[in-house]
């Protein structure tokens, strides 16, 4: 198995991307992997900002809210004594993981996994299933204990 020398955590401050990012803990060590966090501004805001859905102010208030996320993750690493560098984009998540692998050249990329119903799965996508031909590294997709034995849960 290959050593996981950089590794993409996509951090969007959810309990699964909490419990990705708790879980993934053991991989990091202690300094000898170099660690980023992402989070991602959806641009579902903006494109309601320009079609009037909601004010510029109201997308400005998210952006916020997603930066304070990422300090939020970056803190709980560096508490844990694993430094890691935060990392802020706007646009699709599953591009924007991609993209920004690519281009730090990680061998890992995590992310959080929250099951949902079919309907939920259509309508939203995956973002776990968007990266897979995406992703020119390997894809650890992390999910809380106990999920899989309950596939009916809301």
């Amino acid at each position: 198995m290959e050593n996981f020398e950089k590794i993409l955590l996509a951090y969007d401050g959810s309990e699964c991307g909490r419990i990705a990012l708790r879980r993934t803990l053991p991989l990091l060590g202690s300094g000898e992997v170099e660690v980023h966090l992402l989070a991602v501004v959806p641009l579902t805001g903006a494109v309601a900002a320009a079609e009037g859905f909601y004010t510029e102010s109201m997308y400005e208030a998210e952006r916020e809210r997603i930066e304070q996320i990422l300090a939020e993750g970056v803190s709980l690493l560096k508490d844990r004594g694993v430094d890691a560098e935060g990392h802020l984009r706007a646009g699709e998540p599953a591009h924007q993981i991609a993209k920004l692998a690519d281009d730090l050249a990680v061998n890992l990329v995590v992310v959080g996994h929250q099951r949902r119903g079919v309907l939920a799965r259509w309508w939203q996508g995956s973002v776990g299933a968007s990266l897979l031909d995406r992703l020119g590294c390997s894809l650890l997709v992390v999910q809380a204990p106990g999920e899989s034995e309950d596939v009916a849960a809301p």
